[in-house]
């Protein structure tokens, strides 16, 4: 396997800490109230409920977690620092049990920390752990937004990324079936991703025969 390409800088999730890492939700915008004729009154009808659904933007994280968010995003600054990588990785693990007990496993919260976990373990070399968490994120996102969605595209690109940098054949063929039929149905049998992988999993089997 050829190891993957220095640009983590670029497929890190949501990029370098910044206050708006995590993207502000889509609002809707305002309704405008009919303006009576002079002298009548509008009956404004009672507003129904609407069923709790996903929002159509990810949320800012949750006020009670952003700052021990913002310490596990600020390990993937020096990767080189194991030990810090580590203490982040444990955090991120707390944060996911929290979190996933709070909103469900399929929040948009629970979503993006397990992304979190998912570039944790790539920067600390665990290349096949880390594509797992990312087909794992993948499916997640394409439950929620769709295969066309940018957040579930970013997840398949992360997870073909990584799988570049497995140096174990063995690990690389068994992940990478599952990663191939998880690039087809999010990205197109002919995408850059599917063709890369694909290419590299025949290298892989024309070398175990």
């Amino acid at each position: 396997m050829h190891s993957a390409p220095d640009d983590d800088q670029v497929m890190a999730p949501w990029g370098i800490v910044t206050p708006d890492f995590w993207a502000d939700p889509t609002r809707e915008p305002a309704v405008a109230v009919p303006t009576a004729p002079a002298g009548e009154t509008v009956a404004q009808p009672e507003p129904e409920p609407e069923p709790e659904k996903e929002p159509a933007a990810p949320l800012p994280p949750p006020e009670t977690y952003r700052e021990r968010i913002e310490s596990v995003v600020a390990a993937f600054a020096d990767p080189a620092d194991r030990a810090r990588l580590a203490e982040a990785g444990v955090e991120a693990e707390r944060l996911d049990e929290e979190i996933t007990a709070q909103y469900g496993p399929a929040h948009t919260h629970t979503v993006n920390v397990r992304e979190l976990r998912g570039w944790l373990a790539h920067l600390s070399g665990e290349s096949g752990v880390a594509v797992r968490w990312y087909l794992h994120t993948t499916g997640l996102q394409m439950a929620a937004w769709g295969p066309g969605h940018e957040l579930t595209q970013a997840s398949a690109q992360r997870a073909a990324h990584i799988w570049m940098g497995i140096t174990d054949p063995a690990e690389a063929l068994e992940v990478g079936t599952e990663l191939m039929a998880m690039l087809v149905a999010v990205t197109g049998h002919d995408s850059k991703a599917s063709r890369k992988v694909r290419s590299g999993m025949r290298k892989l089997q024309d070398g175990a025969e």
